[in-house]
């Protein structure tokens, strides 16, 4: 089995994050827009998910709240971590051609 760095929930968490939904294909690029709080010490801040504050964590996703909605976007750490998750032998990649087409670029790039 091939070892992503991410686990059985996270690899689904992010398949449900970017996944084909009414005709648009998500980027990775525009990142995760969290929700913020809205009453409270903290109104206006990210509020941020456990799957997300794992993945900051471990140094693969970070947040950012200079423009627009507070949104999580993935380092180059987490872009590995991705790549490495379509090498799996079960992992539907017709379905997800759009993120493999993007890590597929920013693999280029680098």
């Amino acid at each position: 089995m091939v070892d992503t760095g991410l686990t059985r929930s996270e690899e689904r968490f992010i398949r449900w994050s970017f996944g084909t939904y009414s005709g648009s294909n998500p980027s990775l690029s525009d990142g995760i827009i969290l929700p913020t709080w809205k009453s409270g010490p903290q109104m206006g801040e990210p509020r941020i998910p456990a799957s997300i504050r794992d993945l900051v964590a471990r140094g693969l996703l970070r947040v950012s709240t200079e423009e627009g909605p507070p949104r999580a976007y993935f380092t180059a750490a987490g872009i590995g971590a991705v790549r490495r998750m379509f090498i799996k032998p079960r992992f539907d990649t017709q379905r997800y051609v759009h993120l493999w087409r993007e890590v597929a670029h920013r693999a280029g790039c680098e």
